[in-house]
């Protein structure tokens, strides 16, 4: 087995042990080898007329799941429809918590069974707690922690500063690269969740891909 191989094979052992404990926990979680299973899957799992809203992800955006959306006949609650207002996209924000199926990414997983988030506006940990009927996560390889400690610590020094970063924000961590707990106006950290049980059981789909995805 080469390098590549030996690499994938390490991230797939993780990965199964995520599964498991995910699904011990009340998740309904799967594995896929490549992205493109994991997005097909997830159509497949669709009912006719559902609606479909969406939290910020880099990972749904990388993977085109969006632009399918808005191309299918599913009814696509799109805040990032080109023209629309700040009160139309945050009108939206509140119907995707109504909406049938909501699809995501996590900041971090820990290999035990933990979902940790930060937002700024908070609609996305919202909507991952409760109110759609289905969530849906699309999870790299590279979201998954050996504990939740390192997944807390992903989430502030990894994914939220890469997202500042992208983002063009002025704060200290897009300097430094490490989470101040500043109290900066352009600070997008303000609402952390861990999500340690999942009730209704089976209602979070985690998509674990062995690929790296996202921030």
């Amino acid at each position: 087995m080469d390098a590549r191989g030996a690499l994938a094979e390490y991230h797939r052992v993780r990965i199964a042990r995520a599964v498991e404990a995910f699904n011990r926990r009340g998740f309904a979680a799967r594995a896929f080898d490549a992205s493109g299973e994991a997005v097909e899957f997830f159509f497949s799992d669709l009912e006719p007329g559902e609606t479909i809203g969406y939290g910020g992800s880099e990972t749904t955006r990388q993977l085109g799941v969006l632009d399918r959306l808005r191309d299918g006949s599913h009814r696509f609650l799109d805040r990032g429809k080109y023209g629309s207002s700040y009160d139309e996209q945050l009108d939206i924000r509140r119907q995707t918590l109504c909406a049938d199926v909501m699809i995501a990414s996590t900041n971090a997983a820990s290999i035990d069974g933990a979902l940790v988030n930060i937002d700024g506006a908070s609609n996305r940990v919202a909507g991952l707690s409760f109110g759609p009927g289905r969530v849906y996560l699309f999870v790299g390889r590279n979201k998954l922690c050996d504990d939740l400690e390192r997944a807390v610590h992903r989430a502030k020094n990894v994914a939220a500063v890469a997202l500042a970063i992208q983002l063009g924000k002025n704060t200290p961590c897009t300097t430094t690269g490490v989470c101040h707990d500043c109290a900066s106006p352009d600070r997008i950290c303000r609402t952390v969740s861990i999500i340690e049980r999942c009730k209704p059981a089976g209602r979070i789909h985690l998509l674990f891909v062995n690929e790296d995805l996202g921030l």
